[in-house]
């Protein structure tokens, strides 16, 4: 049961609950792992190695430079501020404790990098999904992971372009293939619809017309019974 799910038309379902369920915590277990420099138990030696010469390249180390200074940045929403709670619950405690909504213009943007990725998202999919595609809610969040950090990532440094040789033109292609996939099928869709409703529309004017012809009535029985009362017997 397990190998049905290597098929390609899980992949997207599949990563998504990996981006929900296991990102973090992957991306916990692997800095550990990196911060101590031993081999744990879970993972495969060859992997663990891979790892270790990724980690000690200057692409890693700048991407983990550039993590660590947005984090401590300033500018727009890459501060953390709110502690353990959302920003969610922080605008309902101050919405409570104010006893007034938050005043906001729905015209502008809290932040420019925040408009130009919205933009950036819209013109993709009006772009790239055909219109018979319908939008799922996990494509949508597909889309919406590649156009703004450009990858299906494993935790702020990106390791996953070292697990088992996964690249970043890899997982492209694969939701590029995906959606050409949707939109064929659902062209499929289409024309055996349109088919089926040509072979009812048939079918109905068939019986429109059988219906329309005039019954046949049965032979009338009174000519048989003069022929028998014209008979004569003419034995001696």
């Amino acid at each position: 049961m397990f190998n049905s799910f290597k098929e390609s038309r899980y992949n997207l379902v599949i990563g998504t609950i990996f981006e929900r369920k296991t990102s973090a915590r992957l991306s916990s277990w692997l800095k550990k792992v990196r911060d101590s420099g031993e081999h744990p138990g879970w993972m495969l030696p060859h992997i663990f190695d891979e790892l270790g010469q990724y980690w000690n390249t200057d692409k890693f180390k700048a991407i983990s430079d550039q993590a660590k200074k947005s984090r401590g940045s300033l500018k727009g929403g890459s501060l953390h501020t709110g502690g353990a709670k959302t920003v969610g619950a922080i605008a309902r405690e101050m919405r409570f404790s104010r006893k007034k909504e938050n005043e906001y213009d729905p015209d502008v943007w809290v932040e420019e990098r925040a408009e130009r990725t919205f933009n950036d998202f819209h013109q993709y999919v009006a772009k790239n999904l055909d219109s018979s595609v319908q939008l799922t809610p996990e494509l949508s969040t597909q889309i919406w992971k590649e156009k703004v950090s450009g990858l299906e990532g494993i935790g702020s440094s990106r390791q996953a372009e070292a697990l088992d040789g996964v690249q970043i033109p890899v997982m492209s292609d694969q939701i590029v293939k995906l959606t050409a996939a949707l939109a064929e099928s659902e062209q499929r869709r289409v024309v055996e619809q349109e088919s089926m409703s040509e072979i009812v529309q048939h079918i109905k004017e068939q019986v429109m017309n059988l219906a329309r012809r005039p019954t046949t009535s049965a032979p009338d029985d009174t000519e048989d019974e003069s022929d028998e009362d014209d008979y004569v017997d003419l034995t001696p």
